[in-house]
């Protein structure tokens, strides 16, 4: 079974058709080199058999026929020469060399002549192992008085070498594909070993333990990468399940106390006779308790929706100075009525990448974090400028401020303080913050103000977030809030992959469900006052 999977999975298959190209080049390779040198080696017999050939042709120019039979001779009493002779008459009679008399024929061509006298055991070895022994490529000319001239040489050096340079091609192309194969198979199982360790997490993943992760080699190969991201997205989707979790048990403690109280008015009204007018304000109350408790379900959708990073298509240019001079404005008399001072240091106009309902929804969201915790006598102060390639702004108060161990708690959905559960608020404004600032791809941190609390958000400039869109960016839509009436809607409605969970969805739905029920035992006068307070 190991076999089989080590030899049946894409790297071995890969290195396979590796090995056989590199085959088919070493074979490709050696062919070429053969060529070579057998038409090299040629050559150089060709070069033998002239220089030998123009040396008796010299000799019988300068005193005839003698004077070439003596160079004849001379040349083949050299012992070891392996150069073939051979000079005959016209008639066919040889006249002297060591070759046997032949037909007749110019130019360069092979020949199988016999071995020379005294040599009886190479003719066996050459009988033996075939005739390769014997053949000879010379050069036949005709000298001027018509006899016949014949030099060659012994092929025997050159198909010893072309042989040995076979052996020796096919030795190391042997030894190159065992080891190729070998690598191979050691790629192949280490291949099989990472790919056994994501297989086993993903498994573990799906069985339920989360927090099982892909060993990584801290390199930078392919499946090192593809592992670090998988890491990435099981920790993504560990926190979204922790995010989850934690929701649901917010939920159910956070709105247990204003389910319970919408629960005994209702009861407290059926039991005791009560007049139209009556019923008309426990029933306008227990409103209130259903638009409280859905303005939560809303607020969480749009977290969901943040999160899922729809909004990255409302990104546009922003002037940051001129939205918290806005922002400042709006929550002057605010603070006044608070018996507070709202102050700005802003610096000159500069522009940051965002979307600007969000942004202000942001900054909003913080300011009034500071109104309403902050205590009559606070100052409130919003400050910005830029420092080299981002941006710095900051919204504190003289406050009580937030113990140090809570800080970062604080942006978790429906988390409070305990000494904040006695005022108004839900738990997700700045949880609302907390996506707001991941979406742009800032950083926030609370700090000391000594009295109070600050929040520093660092704003990169000009930075676009990994995923928007390229183009212009469609305009933004107005900051307004959503219906306490549409948030069963918009729950239905929410994007693929934003962490909506289902408690939120059920429980908006049954909300929504208690408030028709009320509107629909209110007078259809009381019914229009209700709305027109929406």
């Amino acid at each position: 079974m190991l076999i089989s999977r080590r030899f049946d999975n894409e790297t071995a298959r890969l290195s396979a058709l590796l090995i056989a190209l590199f085959a088919l080049s070493a074979l490709l390779l050696a062919i070429t080199v053969y060529w070579i040198a057998g038409r090299g080696m040629r050559a150089e017999l060709h070069d033998f058999i002239s220089a030998d050939a123009g040396a008796i042709a010299s000799g019988y120019r300068d005193e005839g026929l003698a004077e070439a039979m003596e160079v004849v001779r001379q040349l083949t009493a050299v012992p070891g020469l392996s150069g073939r002779y051979l000079l005959q008459a016209r008639d066919g009679r040889k006249l002297a060399g060591n070759l046997a008399a032949m037909p007749a024929r110019s130019g360069l061509f092979q020949v199988a002549a016999a071995p020379p006298a005294g040599r009886a055991h190479a003719a066996r070895h050459g009988r033996a192992h075939g005739h390769w022994r014997q053949l000879v490529l010379g050069e036949g000319s005709f000298l001027p008085d018509g006899s016949y001239l014949f030099v060659g040489e012994r092929l025997e050096r050159l198909i010893r070498t072309r042989t040995r340079i076979l052996v020796s091609l096919a030795w190391i192309i042997g030894a190159t594909v065992l080891l190729a194969i070998a690598g191979g198979v050691v790629w192949s199982a280490g291949f099989l070993r990472r790919i056994d360790a994501i297989t086993r997490t993903c498994r573990a993943v799906v069985a339920g333990r989360f927090g099982e992760r892909i060993p990584v080699h801290n390199s930078q190969a392919q499946l090192d990468r593809l592992s670090a991201t998988i890491n990435d997205m099981l920790d993504r989707l560990n926190a979204l399940l922790e995010s989850l979790r934690q929701v649901s048990t917010d939920i159910a403690h956070d709105l247990r106390t204003p389910l319970t109280r919408l629960r005994q008015r209702l009861e407290t009204a059926r039991a005791k006779p009560l007049g139209a007018r009556e019923y008309e304000q426990v029933v306008e109350r227990a409103l209130q308790d259903c638009d409280g408790i859905l303005a939560v379900f809303s607020a969480l959708l749009r977290i969901s929706q943040i999160e899922s990073g729809m909004r990255l298509a409302n990104f546009s240019s922003v002037d940051l100075p001129a939205l918290l001079r806005e922002a400042a404005e709006f929550f002057a008399p605010v603070a006044e009525d608070a018996q507070q001072t709202l102050t700005t240091d802003l610096c000159a106009p500069f522009e940051v990448l965002g979307d600007r309902a969000l942004l202000l929804q942001m900054v909003s969201n913080l300011v009034e974090n500071c109104i309403r915790h902050a205590g009559s006598g606070a100052a409130i102060r919003i400050e910005c400028r830029v420092s080299g390639a981002e941006a710095l702004m900051r919204i504190g108060d003289s406050g009580p401020g937030i113990p140090a161990a809570e800080r970062d708690k604080v942006f978790g959905r429906l988390y409070r303080l305990e000494r904040s559960r006695s005022t108004p608020g839900n738990g997700v404004g700045l949880a609302l913050v907390a996506a707001i600032i991941k979406l742009h791809h800032y950083t926030i941190a609370l700090t000391d103000a000594q009295p109070g609390i600050c929040a520093n958000i660092h704003i990169p400039l000009r930075a676009e977030p990994a995923g928007m869109p390229a183009g212009p960016a469609p305009a933004a839509p107005p900051a307004t809030a959503m219906r306490p009436a549409t948030a069963t809607r918009a729950a239905a409605a929410s994007p693929p992959g934003a962490a909506v969970s289902p408690i939120v969805v059920a429980a908006a739905s049954v909300a929504g469900g208690v408030r028709r029920a009320l509107m629909g035992w209110l007078p259809r006068r009381a019914r229009a006052t209700v709305r027109a307070r929406q």
